[in-house]
């Protein structure tokens, strides 16, 4: 593809910047065998040039990989050949996968850039297990970096999202919707130059590619943040992609070094692991940093269920602080059948059939993603959440109640002034809310007190808890920051049932 003939200087300078990158991240080794994932974009095009001019450098193995979505009919039948004939005039091997993102997005209700990602990941692993490729190489720039960097900013990010897009990643033991993979490596050496310089580069040594019509689509964030976000931020710093791009490489050494303290950290506190489950000691955690505990239960959640999706920064913060508080037994039930169980000063992380086995007095945990139903065995209780779109003005609930409750265990929150997702946990020592009615906050066991509720009770006593919260202590009392009133334009309806009863 890059023909033998002299570079010129500004040539010279954008391979400079990828030998760079190759060496400053270790991404290759000699004789390794490396699988180039091409789509026909300018991005992959480039990153095809690159690999197989330093092919001869590095003296590494290099295959040619193409994903077939079929999403894009003809245009995504073009692109397929476009690519074969590139690694046929390269004298390379080539690998196509052809993948079903319908039917995948439908099956796991995800987003179609996300179910195409996974497969398009899953496709490249199942290659790289059957001809034995030790890497897989993306594309990814670093406009791509500060894109992504943007993006975990909007949705809500910790200090790991600020790293961007990294260099070099392991996929070790992780599952993807119940498809185990195999470890295999993912490089990116095009990390370090952008977007401009790759298609400058292109345009000199006359290479051709395709272009993907969906990427000027702004229903999909990225091409929103690519098109529409990143020109406005340009009106204040013309160089942003630049800052945000070294925002990215110092919190990727700072998470490196979080990352070091907390794997010899979970080494010494390992007491045993499998495939489904890992068992720690607790007593080390209780003196460590906040930070290092935190990131602590985020390694080890992720070696047991494969990645981190749907695990929320509310999850991570209970998790670490439970390990403060003397409680002896509780668990906390995660999204993916994921459990966290503390018993005897132990800390078991698991995968989980849902069927719950009772103990005495058992602590539980649930997280409520979105509106729905869910069991809580623990204290025989079936909560149900339903989102209505009318007002308080217009609707035709009979509220019962001042405190727009239709019932002890039927009532109404503005659904404005809680957000998901939400938790349904037992009361906890030294809870405290401000009951329907009052000015002030009170502590649960107070409000228990003049309810006159039998100490039986409140141990069986559940709340529902938004943004660190109690607004809901189920079957007692609305807690008054979440009340209805004349400006409410969405109710929250939230009800139980006894779980014996359904």
């Amino acid at each position: 593809m890059i023909s033998n003939n002299d570079f010129s200087k500004k040539q010279q300078a954008f391979l400079a910047k990828i030998d760079k990158a190759l060496n400053d991240f270790n991404l290759i080794q000699p004789t390794m065998s490396l699988l180039c994932a091409v789509s026909g974009g300018p991005d992959s095009i480039c990153l095809l040039a690159v690999c197989e001019h330093f092919s001869k450098k590095y003296d590494f193995k290099l295959a040619v990989a193409h994903v077939h979505h079929g999403l894009r009919g003809t245009h995504a039948d073009r692109d397929a050949v476009f690519v074969e004939r590139l690694a046929q005039q390269a004298k390379l091997p080539f690998h196509m996968e052809r993948a079903d993102v319908i039917a995948f997005q439908k099956k796991y209700k995800l987003c179609l850039e996300e179910a195409a990602r996974e497969l398009r990941y899953n496709a490249l692993t199942n290659i790289c297990k059957k001809y034995d490729y030790q890497a897989i190489a993306i594309g990814h720039h670093a406009d791509d970096t500060a894109e992504q960097l943007l993006m975990n900013l909007l949705r809500g990010t910790g200090p790991q999202g600020l790293s961007g897009i990294v260099p070099k990643r392991n996929l070790v033991s992780g599952r993807c919707y119940g498809t185990p993979s195999e470890s295999v490596q993912i490089i990116r050496p095009l990390i370090l130059v952008y977007r401009k310089d790759i298609m400058t580069f292109l345009s000199e040594i006359h290479q051709s590619y395709v272009l993907d019509e969906s990427n000027q689509d702004i229903r999909f964030l990225r091409n929103r943040v690519r098109h529409e976000l990143i020109p406005v931020l340009q009106t204040y710093n013309p160089n942003i992609t630049l800052a945000l791009n070294r925002l990215a490489d110092i919190q990727r050494t700072n998470s490196h070094w979080l990352k070091t303290i907390t794997d010899a950290l979970l080494h010494k506190i390992l007491i045993k692991m499998d495939a489904q489950q890992m068992l720690l000691n607790m007593l080390p955690l209780v003196d460590q940093h906040q930070a290092v505990i935190r990131n602590l239960f985020r390694r080890a959640i992720q070696r047991i269920k494969g990645d981190l999706r749907r695990i929320t920064h509310d999850h991570i913060l209970v998790l670490s602080e439970w390990v403060r508080t003397p409680e002896k037994s509780r668990h906390m039930h995660l999204p993916d059948n994921i459990c966290v169980h503390f018993f005897d000063e132990k800390i078991r992380i698991f995968q989980h059939s849902g069927v719950f086995n009772p103990y005495v007095a058992p602590k539980f945990c649930y997280c409520i993603e979105k509106p729905g139903k869910i069991n809580i065995p623990e204290c025989n209780m079936v909560l149900q959440l339903d989102l209505q779109s009318e007002n308080l003005v217009n609707t035709k609930i009979n509220f019962t109640h001042s405190d727009f409750s239709v019932s002890r265990s039927h009532v109404y929150l503005d659904a404005d002034k809680v957000r998901f997702p939400m938790m349904v946990r037992n009361i906890e020592t030294g809870d405290r809310f401000q009951p329907s009615g009052m000015n002030g906050h009170q502590k649960l066991k107070k409000f228990f007190i003049n309810q006159k509720v039998p100490r039986s009770k409140r141990s069986q006593a559940a709340v529902l808890v938004s943004q660190n919260k109690i607004v809901w202590v189920i079957g007692y009392r609305i807690a008054q920051p979440a009340m209805i009133t004349v400006t409410t334009q969405k109710l929250l309806e939230c009800k139980y049932t006894h779980l014996t009863d359904e």
